[in-house]
């Protein structure tokens, strides 16, 4: 009889994990408590256009290249366009396309040229508990912080980079320091493990992002359950129950306030924990124009925006000029993101209409849109992204040792080592070989 495993949860974590483990010839369930699975993975398809409620592409990485290949997904594979390489920072007002052309053009003072010059022979070290803000300020200058790492913090965090976790939050840049001294002889001399250099390096698929929920949920089948949320992990001797079924291992993929629920009679230090990680609240609004409304032609992936400008919104996508089918021909669809850590507790007072409103006068401001949207979606996000705030290592360390001392029991979630997709595959991968290890023993 083969092993039994409760994967609670069916985001991208749980899903990856819970195939790759059927793969593996274990039976799986997988208890999902929404009506739907993906987690904040959401695609939609409305008056010919098709857009994401939650993240809009995906970024190339090794083991994500693994699971679409190993999904048969190759065909369905849409890269990015040629039109989107400019990435956007908007700044004193105006939009600043990044890139090399920033430091010769005047955007960055020669103070920050001769820094960035200069730092492979910067000798400091971080210290512990360093914030990302910290870090780049300390081997570059805080000019680059202000207008290049703050405006992307946003973006990839809906947070402020002077209370993230260097260590936690881009261990890849504290380990090349740690490593090799500098980033730039980190860059050259580092071995990094590389995807398919054939594979798009931003990709998404025909049809959505839930073309590829939807290959994980047919290869899982119907050991599926919807509506079905888990509130405790029972012992059954040296097995665990979950709805009155035995299991011999179990799968946490639920957001760190419901982990932090699943756990408390075991660890409640590490539940407490948990619950206090900050989940700040997100809107997404997504309109549709026609591609004449504004007032240059767009091109690019989008833009983001430095805090110092005091706006409204975080930074908008270009998304039918990533992915040009997302959109009708002649139409342009933009998907721009409100709240996070600068306003997001400010989003319950704000009706659907009082945001678009907000939305559509930024983007007049800024891309010169000054017709009315042909199409309107908002979705909120009451939990969106965990912020790896100042001392989040220490929920890491946490985590991996209640991993030690309650065998069977594992943790794989975006709150727990990486919150993009790429990082919740490639965990997914590495918890599969775990508990394909622990119950093969």
């Amino acid at each position: 009889m083969s092993k039994r495993v409760a994967i609670i949860g069916g985001g991208i974590s749980g899903l990856t994990t819970a195939y790759l483990l059927k793969r593996k010839g274990f039976e799986i369930t997988v208890f999902e408590a929404s009506e739907r699975i993906g987690g904040n993975i959401q695609t939609v398809s409305r008056d010919g256009y098709t857009f994401e409620e939650g993240p809009n592409s995906l970024l190339k990485s090794p083991r994500l290249v693994d699971l679409v290949k190993l999904l048969g997904l190759e065909d369905q594979v849409l890269a990015s366009d040629a039109a989107a390489k400019k990435r956007y920072v908007l700044f004193g007002g105006k939009l600043e396309a990044m890139g090399l052309r920033s430091f010769v053009n005047g955007y960055f003072s020669l103070k920050t040229i001769a820094a960035l010059i200069r730092e492979p022979f910067n000798r400091s070290r971080s210290p512990e508990g360093e914030s990302v803000a910290n870090f780049i300020s300390r081997r570059i200058g805080p000019e680059l912080v202000e207008k290049a790492l703050d405006p992307f913090v946003s973006g990839i965090y809906a947070g402020d980079p002077k209370d993230l976790s260097m260590r936690s939050a881009f261990p890849k840049l504290f380990e090349m320091e740690r490593d090799y001294g500098s980033l730039i002889v980190a860059a050259f001399r580092r071995k990094v493990e590389k995807a398919d250099p054939q594979f798009p390096r931003t990709f998404s698929f025909h049809g959505g992002l839930k073309t590829l929920i939807s290959a994980l949920a047919d290869e899982i089948g119907g050991n599926i359950r919807l509506s079905s949320p888990v509130r405790e992990i029972e012992h059954s001797g040296q097995r665990f129950s979950v709805y009155r079924q035995t299991f011999d291992a179990a799968v946490i993929s639920t957001p760190a306030f419901v982990a932090s629920k699943l756990i408390e009679n075991r660890d409640q230090e590490l539940a407490d924990r948990l619950g206090q990680i900050n989940y700040p609240q997100l809107a997404v609004v997504i309109l549709g124009f026609r591609s004449e409304s504004f007032a240059s032609k767009l091109d690019g992936f989008g833009f983001l925006i430095a805090s110092r400008e005091k706006r409204q919104i975080l930074g908008t996508v270009f998304h039918s000029i990533v992915f040009p089918e997302r959109s009708p021909e002649g139409h342009t669809l933009l998907v721009t993101f409100v709240g996070g850590v600068r306003s997001g507790d400010t989003l319950d007072a704000r009706p659907d209409e009082d945001l678009k409103k907000m939305v559509q006068a930024e983007l007049s401001d800024i891309l010169g849109a000054n017709e009315e949207p042909d199409l309107v979606h908002i979705k909120r996000w009451k939990n969106a992204i965990p912020q790896y705030q100042l001392g989040y290592e220490k929920v890491t360390d946490a985590c991996g040792i209640f991993e030690e001392k309650n065998p069977g029991i594992y943790f794989c979630s975006n709150f727990y080592r990486g919150i993009s997709v790429g990082d919740c595959v490639k965990n997914a991968f590495e918890t599969a070989d775990n508990v394909e290890n622990y119950l093969n023993k």
